[in-house]
């Protein structure tokens, strides 16, 4: 038998019952999901800014050397703007599926730049005087998935100086490779998946978007100063030339603006790509890859395969639409373990100051 104050003298037992452990264990779980999750997104946001401060970087210097160029234009009797595209067949096979843009331009020179280029002559010059210049697009070289990117070239030197050959000479890139001679060109810059160039003409809209096309209002592709049809428009379709291009008489047809548009691809980006899992003809609209989260999404959103712009349409799963030859490209087969290309897009807007309006269309 107990005793009888056994009741009285019983100490209460300290910790929690199994309900109170599972909801403090919940409780903690939640505040540690809470945490991570603000961690999560506070080195998403950094590694974002990050790679959007180093892409600035990449595209800044480039961006304001061409701006430069194109924003001293020559407006006299003596200035000339050429722009043409020119497909490269980057992989060997035969067939040209890759299309660049050159640019050959004749600009105002500054005092600084005319000395530096004439520093190592017996009598250098600090007069004013006008240059010419070039910039070339050409594919990287290297293995597939390196192909699709571009390197950027850039070459000046006097206008008036008869000692070297002129950019607009015919011969001056090779009729086969759309190379310059070694020398003739000093590269800029690389990761260059996309070079957009876009022109208003003196009847172009621009304020609503810059359409290319063949009405009045639409911009152009290419220029011709002179328009003397230079640009060959069977090698590409953005050779055409704009509308509402007067006659030119005695001074060149210069530009109201110039867009530019890049896009950005480096090397490790190329790490976080995905890759084609099945065969893609011409005529499919559609094809499946190994992770369809690496696919970029919105309402302009290109992706390139083996030289081919496609427009993202949408995403389904592992299976992503598109439309077909965008960008001046043409529809064509992709094996398999094909890379699937996209960069981040960087847009400028240069406008000629020198540019003057002439009716006499």
């Amino acid at each position: 038998m107990r005793p009888r104050g056994a009741r009285a003298r019983r100490t209460p037992r300290a910790g929690l019952t199994l309900v109170e452990l599972v909801l403090a264990t919940g409780l903690l779980t939640l505040l540690m999901i809470a945490v991570f999750s603000l961690l999560d997104g506070s080195l998403d946001l950094w590694r974002r800014a990050e790679t959007r401060r180093h892409l600035s970087e990449h595209a800044g210097g480039f961006l304001e050397l061409l701006a430069t160029d194109l924003g001293s234009l020559e407006p006299g009797a003596g200035g000339d703007v050429l722009v043409e595209w020119v497909r490269f067949d980057a992989d060997g096979d035969g067939l040209a599926e890759t299309g660049w843009p050159r640019l050959r331009m004749v600009r105002q020179a500054s005092a600084a730049e005319v000395a530096r280029l004439t520093a190592g002559d017996e009598e250098p010059s600090t007069a004013a005087a006008t240059l010419e210049v070039c910039w070339a697009f050409t594919p990287a070289p290297g293995d597939a998935d390196a192909r699709a990117e571009g390197i950027a070239w850039r070459g000046a030197r006097l206008a008036l100086d008869d000692t070297r050959r002129t950019f607009f000479d015919p011969g001056f890139f090779n009729v086969t490779s759309h190379e310059p001679d070694a020398g003739e060109l000093e590269d800029v810059t690389g990761g260059l998946l996309w070079v957009g160039l876009r022109f208003a003409t003196q009847t172009s809209i621009v304020h609503d978007g810059w359409d290319l096309g063949d009405r009045l209002e639409h911009a152009a592709s290419s220029w011709d100063a002179w328009n003397r049809g230079r640009p060959d428009t069977s090698v590409h379709p953005f050779n055409e030339p704009g509308s509402g291009m007067p006659e030119a008489h005695e001074r060149p047809l210069l530009p109201r603006r110039v867009r530019i548009e890049l896009e950005l691809e480096r090397e490790t980006d190329r790490k976080a790509r995905t890759r084609l899992t099945e065969h893609l003809a011409a005529s499919d609209g559609s094809f499946s890859v190994d992770d369809s989260t690496r696919i970029p999404r919105g309402e302009e959103a290109y992706v390139n395969l083996d030289g081919e712009w496609m427009l993202v349409i949408g995403v389904s799963g592992g299976r992503v639409t598109v439309r077909r030859g965008q960008r001046g490209s043409e529809p064509v087969s992709h094996d398999p373990g094909s890379m699937v290309h996209w960069g981040a897009r960087v847009v400028r807007e240069v406008p000629i100051t020198l540019y003057r309006e002439d009716w006499d269309l």
